[in-house]
């Protein structure tokens, strides 16, 4: 091999600094640990109440929505 590639091969196992290794490695666990937790959360099964729940406009909503409409039919009569 000639000094060019000896120069371009990859740093071996020894070079490499051990706290960055750890750095790197923890943050690998991380980003690991993140993905499990949001496929663990999207493969949960919501009851049929949460999702009705989910599905009803809040109360706040409701009443705003149907408010409007309620005092222009009270104008007109």
């Amino acid at each position: 091999m000639g000094p060019v590639k000896d120069a371009l091969d990859r740093p071996a196992l020894q070079d490499i600094d051990p706290k960055a290794a750890l750095v790197g490695a923890a943050a690998l666990a991380v980003v690991v640990a993140g993905v499990a937790f949001n496929i663990y959360r999207r493969r949960q099964r919501r009851t049929l109440l949460k999702r009705l729940q989910m599905a009803m406009p809040e109360m706040d909503d409701l009443r705003a929505s149907l408010k409007r409409p309620l005092e222009r039919a009270v104008k007109v009569l």
